[in-house]
C-alpha cells in the first residue's frame, strides 16, 4: 500500500552563525596582539621584526582555535537545537572551549620560550595572565556568536510565522471563496427549486440544512480550531445537500468514538476532504461513491473514499489539502498524511487534544 506523507523538511548547512567570519576578523587580531604583549612585554612593540613574526604565528594559532571551537559549537548546535537544550549545549561548549584554549595557549607560550625570539625573552610570570586573556576572549567570541545565532534563529521563526500567517489567511480567503462560490450556491438553489414543487417537506428540510451550512461556513472560517463534534454536525448538513443532489450515487458512513468528540481540528477540514472526493470521482447510481469518516484509537481522524477517478481531469485550485496542510504547519502540529493504493484514497488528520 503506497503511502505519501506531506511534510515540511528544511535542509540546512551546518554553521554557527552567518556573522562567524566577521566576528573572527574583529576578535582575532586584537586578541593575538594582547596575548603577545603578555608573552613578550614591551619589546613586542619595539620594532617591525619583533612585531611581525610573533603576530603571524599567534594569529595562526588563535585562528585554528577559533575554527575548532566553531566546529564544535556547530555540532552541538545541531545536536541540541531546541531552546530547552540551550543551557546544556552552552555548558558543553564552555567546557570544550576552555579546555582547547588552555591547551593551545600553553603550547603557544612554552613554544615561544623553547624556540626563543632574539631580543624578546618570554615573561614566564605572565603565563596565568595569558591563560586568562585567552579564555576571556574565547568566551567573548562565543557570546557574540551565540547572540548572532540566537538572533538569526529568532528572525527565522518570526519570518516563517509571518509567512505562514499570510498563507493561512490567503488559504482561508480562497477556501471561503470556493465554499460559497456561485456554482455551489446555484446547484443548491436549483435542487431547492426542484424540491419545492415536488416535495415541499423535503424542500423545507433542505432549506434548513442549507442555512446551517452557510451559517457554519461564515462563522467558523474566523476561528482557529473547532471541535470534532461541531464539524460532524456541519458535515451532516453539508452531506444532506450533496445527497439531495446526487441521490443513490453518493453514500457516507461515520464511525466517531465519543471520547474524541471534544478533540479539535481546523474548521472546514471535513468539508474540504468530502468536497475533494466528490469533485475528483465519478458518482454513479450503479457504482456509488462511498465516503467513510472514522476515528482511530491513536486519536486520528481518517477520511476515505473508493477511487472512481473521472476520465477527464477536473481543474483544481488545490485549496483543499493544501489549506489543511498550511493550517497544521502554522500550528506546529503533526502534519496530515495521505494514502493512495489505487483503489482507496485516505487522508489521515491528527486530532488536537483540547
Amino acid at each position: 500500500m503506497a503511502k505519501i506523507k506531506i511534510t515540511n523538511v528544511h535542509m540546512k548547512a551546518l554553521n554557527y552563525s552567518s556573522k562567524e567570519k566577521l566576528i573572527g576578523m574583529l576578535v582575532i587580531p586584537p586578541v593575538s596582539a594582547a596575548i603577545n604583549f603578555f608573552v613578550f612585554g614591551s619589546p613586542y612593540f619595539a620594532g617591525f621584526r619583533n612585531f611581525l613574526l610573533p603576530t603571524l604565528v599567534t594569529i595562526t594559532v588563535v585562528l585554528i582555535i577559533y575554527i575548532l571551537c566553531g566546529m564544535i559549537a556547530t555540532i552541538l548546535l545541531n545536536r541540541f537545537p531546541k531552546y530547552s537544550q540551550a543551557f546544556k549545549r552552552i555548558g558543553l561548549e564552555l567546557v570544550c572551549f576552555v579546555g582547547i584554549t588552555i591547551v593551545a595557549v600553553t603550547i603557544l607560550f612554552f613554544g615561544y620560550d623553547y624556540i626563543g625570539i632574539e631580543g624578546m625573552p618570554v615573561k614566564m610570570d605572565n603565563y596565568p595572565w595569558v591563560l586568562t586573556v585567552g579564555v576571556v576572549c574565547n568566551l567573548l567570541a562565543t557570546s557574540f556568536n551565540e547572540g548572532a545565532a540566537f538572533y538569526e534563529k529568532w528572525r527565522e521563526v518570526v519570518d516563517e510565522s509571518d509567512q505562514l500567517k499570510k498563507e493561512n489567511l490567503q488559504s482561508q480567503l480562497e477556501g471561503l471563496k470556493g465554499q460559497v462560490n456561485p456554482h455551489f450556491l446555484f446547484n443548491s438553489l436549483n435542487s431547492l427549486s426542484s424540491l419545492i414543487s415536488d416535495d415541499p417537506a423535503k424542500a423545507e428540510k433542505f432549506l434548513d440544512e442549507m442555512s446551517k451550512v452557510y451559517r457554519y461556513l461564515l462563522r467558523t472560517n474566523e476561528d482557529g480550531l473547532t471541535t470534532l463534534e461541531s464539524e460532524m454536525h456541519f458535515i451532516s448538513s453539508y452531506f444532506h445537500l450533496l445527497k439531495t443532489r446526487y441521490g443513490d450515487g453518493l453514500e457516507m458512513e461515520t464511525r466517531i468514538h465519543d471520547r474524541y468528540k471534544e478533540y479539535q481540528l481546523p474548521p472546514l477540514t471535513l468539508q474540504m476532504l468530502v468536497e475533494n472526493a466528490v469533485k475528483h470521482n465519478m458518482i454513479l447510481k450503479d457504482s456509488p461513491l462511498n465516503i467513510m469518516i472514522m476515528t482511530t484509537n491513536s486519536g486520528r481522524l481518517v477520511v476515505t473514499n473508493n477511487l472512481q477517478r473521472k476520465d477527464r481531469q477536473v481543474a483544481s485550485n488545490k485549496v483543499g489539502l493544501t489549506n489543511i496542510v498550511k493550517k497544521y504547519r502554522l500550528m506546529k502540529k503533526e502534519e496530515i498524511s495521505v494514502r493512495d493504493d489505487g483503489k482507496e484514497f485516505a487522508v489521515i488528520v491528527p486530532l488536537i487534544q483540547p
